[in-house]
């Protein structure tokens, strides 16, 4: 991650985390528009139809060339090329998503960075060899997003937790 882009990260998560500290008539000048909101949506809604459609390129291209996945029982999963190891291994199994549910219960941040909080459902087939399986979870989700080169929205940090209780 780039000093600069480190530093801006971090500033957020601060300025999250005292922003209940905060008075209510207090003015926040550089928060999120309208237009940022719906282009975080559009991202949003690109990921899950790339998940959906099996476009490995399409949800990569949803992703900060710095993205970071952070899965429950794992280390940190960095940068594009770990990400495509981490969810397409070339070990021989195919996993399909067959179903997907992502859910927004909060999105807020700055005209450069921003952060939603929901709850994901997923179903996915899995095969190796002779071996199918399906499965589906539902947890909850914090996702990280910047806005990159050209302006364009990107996923910088996703975690998600462990599955919630039927």
């Amino acid at each position: 991650m780039t000093p600069l882009r480190a530093h801006t990260c971090n500033a957020l998560l601060l300025s999250m985390a005292l922003l209940p500290a905060c008075s209510a008539g207090t003015d926040h000048p550089r928060q999120l528009t309208a237009r940022d909101s719906s282009e975080i949506e559009g991202l949003r809604a690109a990921y899950v139809r790339a998940w959906l459609k099996d476009d490995t390129v399409g949800v990569l291209a949803t992703l900060d060339a710095e993205a970071v996945l952070l899965p429950p029982g794992h280390l940190p999963v960095t940068g594009r090329r770990a990400i495509r190891e981490f969810w397409w291994p070339t070990d021989g199994s195919r996993t399909t998503i067959t179903a997907f549910d992502w859910t927004l219960d909060e999105l807020a941040g700055t005209p450069d960075l921003a952060f939603t909080r929901g709850v994901s459902t997923v179903a996915w087939r899995y095969e190796k060899d002779t071996v199918r399986s399906e499965q589906t979870t539902r947890s909850t989700n914090l996702t990280i997003l910047a806005r990159g080169a050209g302006g364009h929205w990107r996923i910088l940090r996703q975690m998600w937790g462990p599955p919630l209780p039927r």
